[in-house]
């Protein structure tokens, strides 16, 4: 995963899980800089016998913007059909400040078709696997 990896977005591969995990480690505000993360994360994902299950740790973001969030919820879930050839499941690791601040929300992703829900907001990473854990077994 190293080649991936920026010491301000470290992606790391859970083979005792499936679970791919990428944690901002800093401040991001530029839409760019977060859709180079996620091109960042679609190649590990590749790398690793396309990974469809990952934990994203914001918690040090502090806030998104509309663009970002925007963007994430229209493109990552046509990327992953695209790119990995199935869905993806996205578990968002978040500060309990992050969800009662008056910023936008945090991406919500759902299938561009079926529009079933393919992420989940959690503060304990615990749940964040053990959600991602869950939804291995039915897919």
């Amino acid at each position: 995963m190293s080649a991936f990896s920026t010491p301000e977005f470290p992606i790391v591969y859970r083979p005792d899980l499936n679970i791919l995990v990428g944690r901002w480690m800093v401040e991001i505000s530029r839409a760019e800089e977060v859709k180079q993360n996620y091109v960042q994360l679609f190649k590990a994902a590749v790398e690793v016998a396309t990974c469809r299950f990952w934990l994203l740790d914001a918690r040090r973001r502090f806030r998104t913007t509309e663009e970002i969030t925007g963007w994430v919820n229209q493109q990552v879930p046509h990327l992953a059909l695209e790119q990995l050839g199935a869905e993806i499941r996205v578990a968002f690791l978040l500060a309990p400040h992050q969800l009662l601040t008056d910023s936008p929300p945090f991406p919500v992703l759902h299938h561009p078709t079926a529009g079933h829900a393919m992420s989940a907001q959690f503060t304990d990473e615990g749940a964040a696997i053990a959600w991602l854990r869950a939804e291995q077994s039915q897919l």
